[in-house]
Parts: structure tokens; sequence; C-alpha cells
């Protein structure tokens, strides 16, 4: 069984852009109070993290005024890679 791939979430999360890209990393965003969020964004929109994760908490947890405390980036292994560490 292949292993699903996740696309980019920024368009999900901003809702004014659309990316059909692979995502390239797992974002995990911690509020100040340790609340989580997780997303995926591609190499494009990586640059944004922060923004993105802050939006993203923001739209799931709204009128909390919740602020993102840290962020964690972990880069997804392709398909490429995945099929060369199982042989």
């Amino acid at each position: 069984m292949s292993p699903t791939v996740a696309l980019c979430g920024f368009g999900l999360v901003m809702g004014n852009e659309s990316c059909r890209a692979p995502a390239a990393y797992r974002i995990e965003a911690r509020t100040n109070d340790n609340r989580r969020v997780v997303l995926h964004l591609c190499s494009d929109h990586i640059h944004r993290a922060w923004q993105v994760a802050q939006f993203a908490v923001d739209k799931k947890f709204p009128n909390e005024n919740l602020r993102v405390r840290s962020i964690h980036l972990y880069q997804v292994q392709e398909r490429a890679q995945i099929a060369e560490a199982a042989s």
C-alpha cells in the first residue's frame, strides 16, 4: 500500500490562493496555552510558516486571541526516498 501524499495546505488556511504542490514540510504550531495546530506546506510557502500557523490558530480557535508560541518543522519524505528506504 503506497503512502498518501499530503498537499500544501496554504490555500486551505489562507483562503485567497490555492497551491496544489506536494507538501515538503509538516508544521506543528503550539500556542501560549499549549494548544496545537498541524498543517503541511510546500517549499514555496515554507517561508510563511509562522504567519500561516497564526492564521490557522485564529481559524481553529476563534475569539480566543491565542498567539503562536513555537513552530516545529518536520521535513516530509518524498516517495522516492520512501521507496528507497523500503528496499
